[in-house]
């Protein structure tokens, strides 16, 4: 659900605005809210704060990055933990150690502008090594290549393939030669030529693409290189040591976590201090609050001072108030879903009870194994448990464990376990059998008809929260009647024409509805088509009710998009029965196949698992996003972000 907001206002003496905003940020249940951009000028309070918080944050950076090659992880484990919960009081009393921790940020600093300068040097000797490489295999100094009073030497790296275009020339020419030395595609050669030759010579290699040696240092190349790979281990070696040192300040990452966010809400505060609507004494805040909780927020003002006005409204109708989702159980962990796509509207009805229904019923549908449904559900659990703050990650575990429970109630009705059938309580859609695979498809559909109708419904219901009582009928009530006439009409239609066997009772009922569903769907389809131009003119009026009549094919392609439940379960239910065949047949083969049987079935379905379960998620958000949310969902809100809670490490204990 969505909680009720109320509009807050405090006036109150610029003396106190400090401890005010505190004891806001302290109850965690106040947002702030300001009027055009206000001043927006940052302070010098609010510039020297950001800058600290840029100088703590970037320490925090390299002391993960050098803890990230750490050898042994588990001492420095909570120090890299994102998941530091505290007590608020605790929180800001990080400030006490503010000298202390910015005097590591200093030293840390201080590393890692040493080790960016080892590193510079060493990437200026790796590249100079690359460049003396390839004359590795020549034997002589590199100095000895020099021309005399009446030679010239042009001494570098000649392509292999122009070696026999420079031996053509050097035959024709009597007063050059060369030396060919040991190389890759690119060779080091050196010709030697008469001062009277010299630019034809030079000519000749620019025609070859002849790259002349631009060393000339008194020492072999395998000797330069021997050096540079020296400097380069020392640097290394230095580097290492720079490392040891930085890891020696880890024991203060965890402190430098909660500094940053500490800053984090010291800036918030300072920020907002510039945009309030200010006197020469006093200030006023606005925002919003939970309304359930107003006693909370007098109580924490008036723990500071009495001598402020502080007021409490209702949203008016132009107000665009936050929300709040105050989900528990399952819809808490639904909102992940829905907040992907978008958060509620502050005045709609919260999708987030239905989302999870249908997503995991989807999601059950799709997967429909009890082997795979326990390991879902175990792993979830386990991940939920090691995930001390309840946010996204956590709601997203939450999301696998209720999928894998869904996951084992249709694997029993499938009577599947990671592939191998146990019985059949439900047709298998693996059998090949027509009436079977009719049978599930035609489910998946219903299932998806009756997703649409819920979402018709929710429409209406936002329609009438929001007082337009004609628009829930005229633009939701008709479609639902439609839907439901539609499925009430067309059921024993199709089980006949498909030959699916349905009990005596169930066809006598629909033989009995039949009729009131096809009024049903002629009555819901005439009054969506009739009404659907009412607030247009003239030609509006036919246009749009031509199309709503249209609109009965957008709605049955919405419907057939959930044959995409049934394609991809089973594709999941094949592909695992393929590797349990594969695996047993290597089994059966004989004592190597014991080995490898198992092995490949284990391959196989861990593939099959987290193939099925990226599927069903993305498939299955798809058709909340697209198929169920298009019929009734605003979207666009804001989620509720109250003061103080611009944080990335610290959770607070509620």
């Amino acid at each position: 659900m969505i909680a009720a907001m109320s509009k807050f206002e405090l006036t109150a003496l610029s003396s106190e605005r400090a401890q005010l905003l505190r004891a806001l940020q302290r109850t965690q249940l106040v947002e702030l809210t300001f009027e055009g951009d206000g001043e927006n000028v940052p302070a010098a309070d609010a510039s020297a704060l950001a800058e600290k918080l840029a100088r703590v944050k970037r320490s925090i950076e390299f002391l993960t990055a050098q803890a990230d090659a750490a050898p042994d992880k588990k001492k420095i484990r909570e120090a890299l933990s994102d998941q530091i919960v505290l007590a608020f009081d605790d929180f800001v009393a990080v400030a006490e150690r503010e000298e202390t921790l910015m005097r590591v940020v200093s030293e840390t600093e201080a590393c890692a502008d040493k080790l960016a300068a080892r590193r510079a040097e060493r990437n200026k000797l790796a590249a100079r090594r690359n460049q003396v490489a390839p004359y590795a295999g020549v034997p002589e100094p590199l100095s000895a290549f020099a021309g005399t009073r009446s030679t010239q030497c042009f001494f570098g790296l000649l392509d292999e393939g122009a070696l026999a275009a420079l031996a053509a020339y050097v035959q024709e020419q009597p007063l050059a030669a060369y030396t060919v030395y040991e190389g890759a595609k690119q060779v080091p050669v050196a010709v030697f030529c008469h001062r009277s030759a010299e630019e034809e010579t030079a000519e000749q290699l620019s025609g070859l693409a002849f790259a002349r040696c631009p060393f000339r240092f008194a020492a072999t190349a395998a000797e330069e290189i021997a050096r540079l790979d020296g400097e380069a281990d020392r640097l290394l070696a230095e580097e290492a040591e720079i490392t040891r040192g930085a890891l020696d300040r880890l024991v203060s990452l965890r402190d430098l976590k909660i500094f940053a966010d500490y800053l984090c809400a010291e800036l918030e505060k300072a920020e907002d201090c510039e945009r309030f609507f200010k006197t020469a004494a006093t200030f006023t805040a606005n925002g919003y609050a939970p309304a359930a909780d107003e006693e909370k927020v007098r109580a924490a003002v008036a723990a500071v001072t009495d001598a402020c006005i502080l007021s409490f409204s209702e949203p008016e109708k132009e107000d665009t108030p936050p929300t709040l989702l105050k989900n528990k159980g399952p819809a808490r962990a639904a909102e992940f879903v829905t907040n992907m796509y978008s958060v509620p509207d502050y005045r709609e009805f919260d999708p987030n009870a239905f989302v999870f229904l249908f997503f995991m019923i989807f999601f059950g549908l799709i997967m429909a194994d009890i082997g795979y449904g326990v390991l879902l559900f175990v792993g979830g659990l386990i991940l939920a448990k090691r995930r001390k703050v309840n946010d996204g990650v956590k709601k997203l575990t939450a999301i696998l464990a209720y999928g894998g429970l869904f996951t084992i109630a249709f694997g029993a009705l499938f009577g599947s376990c990671f592939g191998f059938s146990l019985y059949h309580f439900l047709p298998d859609p693996t059998s090949g059998n027509r009436t079977d695979v009719l049978t599930i498809l035609l489910g998946c559909l219903a299932l998806g008809l009756l997703q649409i109708t819920v979402g018709y419904v929710l429409s209406a219901v936002n329609s009438i929260r929001q007082g337009r009582f004609v628009d829930a009928l005229c633009d939701a009530f008709t479609w639902v009647l439609f839907c439901v006439g539609l499925f009430f009409a067309v059921f024993n239609f199709l089980t006949e024409y498909f030959g699916i066997p349905v009990s005596a009772g169930v066809s006598a009922f629909f033989d009995a509805i039949t009729l009131p569903g096809v009024i049903m769907l002629g009555v819901g389809l005439a009054g969506a088509a009739l009404t659907a131009g009412r607030k247009e003119k003239l030609l509006g009026k036919f246009t749009k009710g031509f199309g709503a009549v249209y609109g009965i094919i957008n709605l049955l392609s919405d419907v057939l998009s959930y044959a995409r439940l049934f394609g991809l379960m089973l594709s999941g239910m094949i592909i695992a029965q393929q590797f349990n065949s594969i695996g047993l047949d290597l089994i059966a083969a004989g004592a190597v196949g014991y080995v490898f049987g198992p092995v490949v079935m284990l391959i196989g379905h861990a593939f099959n698992l987290a193939m099925g379960v990226l599927g069903a998620y993305i498939h299955d958000c798809r058709l909340q996003y697209i198929e169920f949310f298009s019929k009734f969902y605003t979207g666009e809100g804001a989620l509720f972000t109250p003061l103080g809670s611009r944080r990335q490490y610290v959770y607070f204990t509620e």
